[in-house]
């Protein structure tokens, strides 16, 4: 081998061993809730025809929207339910709701929001869901926002739930909101690995906010990936050393047709690699 060809294979060697990034798109159907409101059959259609295979549902979508979302060949995977369901008056409909997510093949049940009220026990009413659900062949995960990296008053949420959690829990890791809240995403797929069942998939604005609360957030805050501030070729290698399974785009709001904003958001991940 030459000289030159050898400084060549050289330069290209990074580029050959970051493989492009191929994992199955997902989207928390959130995003399009206005699209949804006024032609689901569209929505689900073009989200399909984008790539897109799986979707994050809440139950309203499955018992309103089943034909539709099997005919567009979209897969539920994970499905949302208020907190009350886990922490409060709904407790004991959690069974109907796993029996619906298990018709349709789903295999977590999580938390988005727990309320101020809900925060101060909640761990030990998270930890016996993961037990319920378990016993019924489903698991559970939690959804971040930024309150949960507070730790004015002694350790953060994030951090006990980290500690304290059922080793069954897993995490769904919202990137925008774990960086509005003063977290290191790479730092945290690494002290959450093997724990990371998802990735809520968005881009932050270089002049977001830096808040431990979601109240007041400009719209503009959010954007899709790849155009904002986050290092997606460190995110996503990071995510597969987690054991990331599911990558689901989720935007808050878009400046535009949601759809547009997804299919930017797919064209960036996939001509993407992980280094």
């Amino acid at each position: 081998m030459n000289r030159r060809r050898f400084l060549s294979l050289a330069a290209a060697a990074p580029l050959l061993r970051a493989a492009p990034f191929n994992k199955p798109l997902g989207i928390n159907l959130y995003t399009v809730r206005d699209s949804l409101a006024k032609d689901p059959e569209k929505t689900y259609q073009a989200l399909a025809a984008l790539g897109v295979t799986r979707i994050e549902v809440r139950p309203n979508h499955l018992q309103e929207h089943a034909a539709l979302i099997r005919a567009a060949g979209l897969q539920p995977v994970h499905m949302f339910l208020d907190s009350a369901y886990f922490t409060g008056a709904r407790v004991q409909a959690l069974a109907e709701m796993a029996g619906l997510a298990k018709q349709f093949g789903i295999r977590r049940l999580g938390v988005s929001y727990l309320m101020p009220a809900e925060r101060a026990g909640a761990i030990p009413q998270l930890n016996k869901a993961v037990e319920h659900l378990g016993a019924l062949g489903l698991g559970f995960y939690y959804h971040n926002h930024a309150w949960e990296f507070d730790a004015s008053a002694g350790p953060s949420f994030m951090e006990r739930l980290r500690k304290e959690a059922h080793p069954d829990l897993r995490l769904e890791l919202d990137l925008f909101w774990a960086t509005i809240g003063g977290e290191d995403v790479i730092r945290m797929l690494g002290q959450w690995k093997g724990r990371v069942a998802s990735l809520h998939v968005k881009d932050v604005a270089p002049d977001a906010p830096r808040q431990k609360t979601e109240a007041n957030m400009p719209r503009s805050a959010f954007k899709e990936a790849g155009s904002g501030i986050l290092n997606w070729p460190r995110v996503l290698r990071a995510s597969e050393d987690a054991g990331v399974e599911e990558y689901l785009i989720e935007q808050d709001f878009t400046p535009q047709d949601p759809i547009e904003s997804v299919r930017q958001s797919v064209a960036f991940l996939r001509r993407i690699s992980a280094a």
